[in-house]
C-alpha cells in the first residue's frame, strides 16, 4: 500500500518461509549426525571383535608360512612375493591376535604400539622385500617369521 508521500511499506514474509528455512536446517543437521555415526559405531564395533585362541591361529599362521615357504623352494612363488607375503602372514597373526589394525602399521606405529619384537621381525625382513637383490633366503626368512609366530604369547 502507498502511504501518502508515495512510498510503499515494506512486504511481510509470509509464515511459510520460516518453517521451510527451519526444516532446512534441521534436515542438514540430520544429514551431518547420519553422515558421522558409522564413524562412531565402526570405531567401537573394531574393540569388540572376538579374537580366536592363539594356538589355532598359531597353526594357522605356522601352516601358511610353511605353504609359502614350500611354494618359493618349487620356484612357484618369485622371492620378493615370498618375503613379502611372509612379512603380511606374521603381521595377520598379529592382528588377529590382538585386535589392532597392524597390516597397516608402520614400523614407528608397531613401536608405539608397544610391538617391538613384531617391529624387529617385521624390519629383518623388510630387505629382502625392497632391496634389488633379497640378502636373506627365503628359508631364513620363513624361519623369522615363524620364530615370531611361536614366540608370541
Amino acid at each position: 500500500m502507498q502511504d501518502d508521500a508515495g512510498f510503499y511499506s515494506p512486504l511481510q514474509y509470509q509464515p511459510q518461509w520460516l518453517w521451510l528455512g527451519l526444516a532446512l536446517v534441521l534436515l542438514i543437521g540430520a544429514w551431518y549426525g547420519w553422515i558421522l555415526r558409522p564413524i562412531r559405531k565402526k570405531a567401537t564395533a573394531h574393540q569388540a571383535t572376538v579374537v580366536p585362541h592363539l594356538e589355532t591361529l598359531r597353526a594357522t599362521c605356522l601352516a601358511a608360512i610353511n605353504a609359502t615357504a614350500l611354494e618359493a623352494d618349487a620356484g612357484g612363488l618369485p622371492e620378493r612375493d615370498a618375503h613379502q607375503r611372509l612379512s603380511f602372514l606374521v603381521r595377520e597373526f598379529a592382528e588377529a591376535a590382538t585386535g589392532l589394525p597392524v597390516t597397516s602399521m608402520t614400523l614407528e606405529d608397531l613401536h608405539r604400539h608397544d610391538l617391538k619384537e613384531l617391529a624387529g621381525g617385521v624390519a629383518g625382513i623388510y630387505p629382502n622385500e625392497f632391496a634389488p637383490l633379497p640378502v636373506d633366503s627365503v628359508r631364513q626368512s620363513a624361519e623369522s617369521a615363524r620364530q615370531l609366530v611361536l614366540a608370541w604369547n
